[in-house]
């Protein structure tokens, strides 16, 4: 039985030199999902709806609209759909089974006659969604809530809190306009492996809905983990995502059994997922050493957890020409990594008032961007370096919104082409 997933652990080299120093070392553990084998799970869909006074504007409520009305017709008889708006109440328009689709494109159509306030209570239309997608809630499901905004919320913690006490579902966030904390909707999509989306453009919100059931659609493997069991003497220094976008992994908790695990969530067909770790290694003397154990934990639809290991070995030697010998698709995105790594810095530097440093590490992030051939995020990036020259600050929503696009742009992995892939395994 061919296997549903292909796993790799790939070093950013794979001599090291024997010596009394330490040595940085990066490894790429990547999985990617097959397509085509699998059932189709249903769908188990909760969409959470700022209607909040603002939505009002630039048409935002008029797409929402129109975007949850493309999700109801294009749902399967078997899926669950939840739909809840929210202001200083939340209420919800319509739960069940995606059969009455005329019935719940009625209630959305009336989302603007609710009475429900102004403001933004985001975790009661949450909180609101979760119970209806609990009802349903099942591993033969996709359990997903979407959740969109254009605005602050209170009590931004208790939205933090129903992710982190919610984790069999996964949530997407989804900010309109530039008032929204990006920084909140990131944490909400990445805590549970969902997908975070910044948008600008109010008519861009329809593709963006669509978006999301296509990835879903295209789930084949669920619930990723990576298990890295280290050596003794071997360090971990950071990890990131790596692909499809990339994000800080936090501070590495490393128990006494040197072990370490990455939820990477659920895998759409052809689209790696991918976590880099940095670790340093240290002393030895010449010969090959297994430095860490790795495998993957997942599901496929209609069957129990599966796994899938490998070994991390590297050859210490004092041949220095073979250590100059590098793996040029993970130093790629060890490149990318760095690049989002500058853009972070850059915006905290410019918070604290350091507009000169914040300008000093745009420019070596737009260095690297150009060195990889990233048009887009050369753009991105040089757009925020000029907003940050003319304005010595991100205030004005020319300027946020230039933020919000770069720092899209910047985590979004940038795949190589087959050409050049191929080229790589022949280095």
């Amino acid at each position: 039985m061919a296997q549903p997933l292909t796993f790799q652990a790939l070093p950013s080299r794979e001599h090291v030199l024997s010596s009394a120093e330490n040595f940085v070392l990066y490894v790429l553990f990547e999985a990617i999902a097959e397509g085509g084998g699998g059932a189709r799970l249903p769908l188990n869909l909760g969409v959470v709806l700022d209607r909040s006074g603002s939505m009002y504007d630039e048409r935002r409520l008029e797409f929402v609209v129109e975007a949850v009305k493309f999700l109801i017709d294009n749902l399967n008889p078997d899926d669950q759909v939840t739909i809840v708006a929210f202001a200083d109440k939340a209420q919800v328009l319509t739960s069940g089974a995606a059969t009455d689709k005329a019935g719940a494109k009625r209630a959305i159509d009336d989302i603007d006659l609710l009475e429900i306030g102004g403001g933004t209570q985001m975790a009661l239309g949450m909180r609101a969604a979760i119970d209806e997608v609990r009802k349903n809630l099942t591993p033969q499901r996709l359990n997903r809530v979407l959740v969109l905004t254009d605005g602050q919320t209170y009590e931004e913690m208790a939205c933090v809190d129903l992710v982190r006490q919610n984790p069999d579902i996964q949530f997407s966030a989804m900010g309109v306009g530039v008032e929204f904390n990006e920084k909140l909707l990131m944490r909400i999509a990445q805590d549970s492996g969902g997908k975070y989306h910044f948008i600008g453009d109010s008519a861009e919100i329809p593709t963006i809905f669509e978006d999301e059931l296509t990835g879903l659609r295209a789930v084949s493997v669920r619930n990723g983990r990576i298990d890295l069991v280290l050596s003794q003497g071997v360090q971990i220094r950071e990890a990131f995502r790596a692909s499809p976008e990339i994000y800080a992994l936090g501070e590495p908790l490393v128990g006494a059994d040197r072990r370490i695990s990455y939820q990477v969530g659920d895998l759409e067909a052809g689209i790696p997922a991918s976590v880099l770790v940095t670790l340093v290694l240290p002393p030895r003397k010449p010969g090959a050493v297994r430095i860490a154990q790795t495998g993957f934990h997942y599901q496929v639809p209609g069957s129990d957890e599966q796994a899938v290991s490998a070994d991390v070995t590297i050859d210490y030697t004092l041949d220095r020409a073979l250590t100059s010998k590098v793996n040029s698709r993970v130093m790629n995105l060890v490149d990318q990594v760095s690049i989002a790594k500058l853009q972070t810095k850059a915006e905290e530097e410019l918070k604290a008032g350091n507009v000169d440093r914040a300008t000093r590490l745009l420019s070596n992030a737009i260095q690297g961007t150009q060195r990889l051939g990233n048009v887009k995020a050369t753009q991105a990036l040089t757009g925020l370096m000029d907003q940050i020259q003319q304005t010595q600050s991100l205030q004005g929503k020319a300027a946020k919104t230039t933020l919000l696009n770069a720092q899209a742009v910047v985590r979004k992995t940038q795949m190589l082409d087959p050409k050049m892939l191929e080229e790589m395994k022949q280095q």
